[in-house]
């Protein structure tokens, strides 16, 4: 099958690459800037040498660009619709184009219960929408290797800019004896933490490439993710495949993940006194987190490799051209 992946601003590389090892043909496009749909249209129009079967948009841009384009069927993600909140010009176009392509999208990928769970209250019927998380590179992600060093337990966190990471500086009132590193957290931080007295314990640092972060999660006794809702990251499931158990928010790709008091904890969303309380509680008991991080490994080998992805991936994009393919209803389906 020929396949379009059209991405404004969250690529799309390792799914393509994984499609493309199934055997599709799969091509990669840019949807930033104006006129992106027209561009694309253009690039595939009639006597073209190569045209898309189908195209699968991610982000809202991209869906955009790629109606515009009126090329192929279309297969939207959305990685995470937005947020409520005042209205802003932007916000309010963002919201609108989200449900124009709601209306006309051929199938529509949610990458978790949760963002299921907003595209059926903005009305798209059910049998439109499936569940695909995103994936983990399992050969990348691995406990085998060289962790970063340190010198006294270790708590995790890859917050990419996120607020929560003030909510994990908090918690660490209520865990002694551990340090938190924060990769690429908020600029406010080191102020926070003074202010809550754990200055000494907590280390904020840059963010990272993407193949330096199996060493630092390898370094890591716990992994935190405590969003406020629902993510569009990998940091839950690059740490369960590192082997790393988990304590994270009971909100979006988190709460599908981590299996509660088994992978690792969940706790509720912007509560620091509950998040120290699980971190601790895991730091002090060692049976408990060898047991979690095993099966956090075995969940991340299991559920969440990119070649897994790619074929229910490759299922929706046959069934948004009208094949009709036989599936596990079970892995499919959107939950009720």
């Amino acid at each position: 099958m020929r396949i379009a992946m059209v991405a404004a601003g969250t690529g799309a590389g390792a799914l393509s690459a994984a499609l493309r090892r199934l055997g599709h043909d799969v091509r990669e496009y840019d949807a930033a800037g104006k006129r992106a749909g027209e561009r694309l249209g253009a690039t595939w129009a009639d006597g073209a040498d190569w045209a898309p079967e189908v195209i699968h948009a991610h982000g809202w841009a991209a869906g955009v660009a790629a109606l515009a384009s009126g090329a192929a069927p279309l297969v939207q993600s959305f990685h995470g619709l937005s947020t409520p909140g005042p209205v802003t010009a932007d916000t309010d176009e963002r919201r609108t184009y989200e449900r124009l392509l709601c209306r006309v999208a051929d199938r529509i990928i949610a990458g978790s219960t949760d963002e299921a769970g907003d595209l059926l209250r903005l009305g798209v019927p059910r049998g439109r929408i499936t569940l695909v998380p995103p994936g983990v590179d399992c050969d990348l992600f691995t406990p085998v290797g060289d962790p970063m060093p340190r010198v006294r337990p270790r708590v995790l966190a890859v917050a990419d800019g996120a607020a929560w990471a003030g909510d994990l500086v908090r918690a660490m009132r209520m865990v002694p004896d551990a340090e938190a590193v924060v990769l690429g957290g908020p600029p406010d931080l080191t102020d926070l933490a003074e202010r809550c007295r754990v200055a000494d314990r907590v280390v904020p640092h840059r963010a990272v490439p993407h193949d330096e972060l199996p060493a630092w999660y390898r370094s890591a006794d716990v992994a935190v993710c405590a969003p406020w809702r629902d993510p569009s990251g990998s940091a839950p499931i690059e740490a369960m495949a590192c082997g790393v158990p988990v304590v994270g928010t009971a909100t979006g790709l988190v709460r599908d993940a981590v299996i509660d008091g088994l992978t690792g904890e969940l706790v509720p969303p912007r509560d620091p006194r509950a998040l120290g309380m699980a971190i601790r509680a895991l730091l002090a008991d060692n049976v408990r987190r060898f047991t979690a991080a095993t099966a956090a490994l075995d969940r991340a080998r299991q559920v969440y490799p990119w070649q897994r992805v790619a074929d229910r991936t490759a299922v929706v994009c046959l069934e948004a051209c009208g094949q009709v393919v036989p599936v596990v209803a079970e892995e499919l389906s959107v939950p009720s």
